[in-house]
C-alpha cells in the first residue's frame, strides 16, 4: 500500500476541505496551504473485512461509512455497517449501523432504514405458485442421488473424451499480420468446436430464442395459451426510519412503508417509500417486465421530527429515478474532487492513520491463503461442455496456461499472485495481484473470483497490451 493518502472523495465546509483516506482511519483537512490530521484508528469496524467504504456530505462535515458482506445463509447477503462523522475540527462521532441501509444525510445527521430490497413483496404468477408447490410436494428429502437429468452424474472427467479446438495462440505469422493491420483477433477462445463445421466462418454454436427462431432450435421454454396474469404486488410493511445525529444519538420515526431515500431542503424533508413491491408486467415470453414502483412525499418539519409517517394520509407524487447521466455526472464530479489530493499526503509520520490489526490466529491466515490459491492453481483444468449438437459431454481445453500462482509480502499485506497465459491475448504474459487481508487483518472475501477474472478477459477490460512490460502484462 501506497504510504500516500488515497482519497475516496473531498468535502468542502467553509474555507476547509475534508479529504478521507480510502481504506485508513485518517483524513486531511486543507484550509489554504495548512494541512490538519484527523484520525480515527478506535472507531469500530463491521465484522470482517471492509467491502466498500462512503462518504456522504453535509453543510458541517462527512460521514465516512464502511460496509462488510456477510453471508446469512440461504444465498443471502447481509451489509453490516459502521460509520464516523468527521469535521474541519475532529471527528465528534463513531457509530455501529448493524445491517441498517443509509439512506441519505443531512446537517442534522445520518439517516438509515431498513436493509430490505422491495422485491420481497412482488407477487408471482398463479401457475408458478402451483407449480412450487407440486415440486415441493414431490421433492424427497432423503434423495441425496443429485439431479437424474445432469449429464455428468455418475461420470469421471478424466473419461470424457475431448472436443475439437482452435489452436491456444494464432501462428507468429498470422498473429504479426494481425498487429500490421491494427486488428484485434476476433475470437481466440478455445471453445469447443462442432467437427462437421471446422470450417466455418460463422458461430461454432449458439442458441437461438425469438419469433423468427425455428421451433427446434429454441431452446427457451414458451407458453401455451395466453400468458397468466400476474398477481399484484404485496404492500412492503411498516419499517423504523432512524436519524443518527452527529454526536451519535438517534431519533426514530415509524413509517408505514418501506422507505428508500431521504433528503432535506430547507426545512423540507423528503421521504421516498415504496407503497409496494415492484409489479410484474406480463409480456409475449415466460419473462416478466419487473417495474418498481417509488412515490415521494414531503414533511415540514420546522417544528421537529414527527414520531410517525403515514404515507397514505399525505399528499404523494411519483419518484422520478436517477438517469445514467446523473450517475455519470457524479463520477466526473468525483473525479474533479480527487485530482487536486491524489498522492499529496505522506501518512508515514501520521500518528493513528492505521487499524490496530484484527486478532486472526496463524491457522486461519494460512487457510484463507490456500483457499486463494486453490482457486487459481485450477484454472487450467478443462471445462466440460455440451451443445444440443452434441449432446454428451466432453471435455474441451481451458483457456488459460502455463499458471503460475505465487504467496507476497507478510500478514496484513499478503498477496496471492496468479500469472498465467490466455487465448484471448496472444504472445503476453498476465498477471494479476488479489489482497487476502485488509489492512486491519481481516479476510477479503473474493466471491466469483475466477468467474470475474474471465469476464474482464473474455470483455478486454484490462489493460492495453503496450503497457506490458518484459512481455508481462498486469491487469
Amino acid at each position: 500500500m501506497s504510504s500516500f493518502l488515497e482519497p475516496i472523495d473531498a468535502v468542502g465546509v467553509g474555507d476547509a476541505t475534508i479529504v478521507p483516506d480510502a481504506t485508513r482511519p485518517v483524513a486531511a483537512v486543507v484550509t489554504g496551504d495548512d494541512v490538519r490530521w484527523v484520525t480515527w484508528p478506535d472507531a469500530p469496524l463491521p465484522d470482517g473485512a471492509v467491502d466498500e467504504v462512503g462518504v456522504l456530505a453535509t453543510d458541517g462535515g462527512a460521514w465516512v461509512v464502511y460496509g462488510s458482506l456477510e453471508e446469512v445463509g440461504d444465498d443471502l447477503d447481509e451489509m453490516s455497517r459502521t460509520a464516523v462523522y468527521v469535521t474541519p475540527t475532529g471527528v465528534t462521532c463513531t457509530v455501529d449501523l448493524g445491517d441498517r441501509r443509509v439512506l441519505g444525510a443531512d446537517v442534522e445527521g445520518l439517516w438509515i432504514g431498513d436493509p430490505r430490497d422491495a422485491s420481497m413483496w412482488m407477487g408471482e404468477d398463479e401457475d408458478t405458485e402451483d407449480e412450487d408447490s407440486e415440486d415441493e410436494d414431490s421433492e424427497d428429502p432423503e434423495d441425496d442421488d443429485g439431479d437424474p437429468d445432469d449429464p455428468l452424474a455418475g461420470v469421471d472427467p478424466e473419461t470424457l473424451p475431448w472436443a475439437p479446438s482452435e489452436p491456444f495462440w494464432p501462428s507468429p505469422e498470422e498473429w504479426a499480420a494481425t498487429l500490421a493491420a491494427g486488428e484485434e483477433p476476433e475470437d481466440d477462445d478455445p471453445e469447443l468446436l462442432d467437427d462437421d463445421d471446422a470450417d466455418d466462418d460463422g458461430p461454432r454454436y449458439f442458441w437461438s430464442a425469438g419469433p423468427e427462431a425455428d421451433d427446434d432450435e429454441d431452446d427457451f421454454p414458451r407458453r401455451s395459451g395466453a400468458p397468466a396474469v400476474p398477481a399484484p404486488p404485496l404492500p412492503t410493511p411498516p419499517t423504523e426510519l432512524v436519524l443518527v445525529r452527529t454526536d451519535g444519538s438517534r431519533t426514530k420515526i415509524a413509517v408505514d412503508h418501506l422507505v428508500e431515500d431521504v433528503r432535506r431542503t430547507g426545512s423540507v424533508l423528503t421521504i421516498r417509500y415504496a407503497p409496494t413491491g415492484p409489479r410484474l408486467e406480463p409480456d409475449a415470453s415466460v419473462f416478466r417486465n419487473v417495474v418498481y414502483v417509488s412515490r415521494e412525499v414531503d414533511l415540514d418539519v420546522t417544528g421537529g421530527l414527527p414520531a410517525t409517517v403515514t404515507t397514505g394520509d399525505l399528499p404523494s407524487r411519483p419518484a422520478i429515478d436517477e438517469d445514467e447521466t446523473s450517475w455519470e455526472d457524479e463520477q466526473d464530479r468525483q473525479e474533479t474532487a480527487l485530482a487536486p489530493w491524489t498522492e499529496r499526503f505522506d501518512l508515514t509520520d501520521v500518528e493513528g492513520a492505521r487499524w490496530p490489526l484484527h486478532d486472526l490466529d496463524t491457522a486461519a491466515r494460512e487457510r484463507a491463503v490456500a483457499d486463494l490459491v486453490d482457486v487459481f492453481e485450477a484454472l487450467d483444468q478443462p471445462d466440460i461442455r455440451w451443445t444440443r449438437d452434441h449432446p454428451e459431454p466432453r471435455r474441451s481445453a481451458s483457456a488459460y496456461r502455463a499458471v503460475e500462482v505465487t504467496v507476497e509480502g507478510e500478514w496484513p499485506a499478503t498477496e496471492v499472485v496468479v500469472s498465467f497465459e490466455h487465448s484471448a491475448v496472444p504472445y503476453l504474459r498476465l498477471r494479476r495481484r488479489y489482497r487476502v487481508f485488509d489492512d486491519a487483518g481481516h479476510v477479503q472475501d473474493w466471491p466469483y473470483v475466477g468467474v470475474h477474472l474471465d469476464e474482464d478477459l473474455d470483455s478486454g477490460h484490462i489493460a492495453d497490451r503496450s503497457d506490458a512490460v518484459d512481455g508481462v502484462l498486469d491487469i
